[in-house]
């Protein structure tokens, strides 16, 4: 656990509902006692953000609270001035839209900053779609790659997925993406057509919700499967 030195605050890394019209509360209490003063968020989406701030049931009024908005274009003086607070000596907290803050995700920069200006962190335990995914697949848990969204060229495309058969055939090693939903069924389309048959795909769709749903099968059967409804849907993709 992080300790307040040289009067600075402390950073924590807040995770969020995955699914955000589920807005569940994952926090452990010993967790949640740690935020309840905290005044001040780097968040994504200040819509997002305030729902999922409404579920720490903080000390401070949810109209005092003050956001900070930050994004993959965030420059370096907008992080110093971010970080005001915490040389006052007030603690900070960084929200993602959607899981775990810095996995996929841009608030890595704010963390970089805080470790290059000795500023304590504290990571708070929460969920991860990527990692519930790979938890959920029956694949090699002990060697993965996340590869993010792959490329939308047709050539560019299969040329990325043949590349990562490839690794799982030489390597052994789990490969996991993602993809825009509305373009989730193209995707999975183009792995049925390009794939070996006896490469295993998983579907993890909409995790942790009440729409949850697992599939994990080789291509061969997938290929048989009907009704597979993945559009505009939240799904992470695995192959193994």
């Amino acid at each position: 656990m992080a300790v307040k030195s040289n009067n600075l605050g402390i950073l924590f890394i807040i995770p969020s509902s995955i699914d955000q019209n589920e807005n569940i509360s994952f926090l452990l209490d010993e967790q949640s006692k740690m935020l309840h003063n905290i005044k001040y968020f780097i968040v994504e989406n200040e819509k997002i953000a305030r729902k999922t701030i409404k579920e720490l049931k903080l000390k401070t009024e949810i109209q005092s609270v003050t956001l900070l908005k930050h994004n993959n274009k965030t420059s370096t003086n907008d992080l110093k001035e971010y970080f005001n607070p915490i040389y006052s000596g007030n603690d900070i907290g960084l929200l993602s839209d959607s899981g775990s803050p810095c996995i996929a995700d841009p608030g890595s920069k704010i963390v970089e900053y805080a470790h290059l200006n000795n500023i304590k962190i504290q990571p708070l335990v929460g969920p991860s779609s990527i990692i519930l995914s790979l938890m959920a697949s029956g694949f090699n848990g002990q060697k993965f790659k996340f590869h993010g969204y792959i490329p939308i060229d047709k050539i560019d495309k299969e040329l990325y997925i043949k590349k990562m058969a490839s690794s799982i055939k030489e390597e052994k090693e789990t490969q996991i993406f993602i993809e825009t939903p509305y373009r989730n069924e193209r995707l999975f389309n183009d792995l049925l057509k390009i794939l070996d048959k006896n490469i295993r795909l998983c579907l993890a769709i909409n995790l942790t919700s009440s729409k949850e749903e697992i599939i994990s099968d080789s291509i061969e059967n997938w290929r048989l499967k009907k009704n597979i409804n993945i559009d505009k849907q939240l799904c992470i993709f695995l192959i193994n």
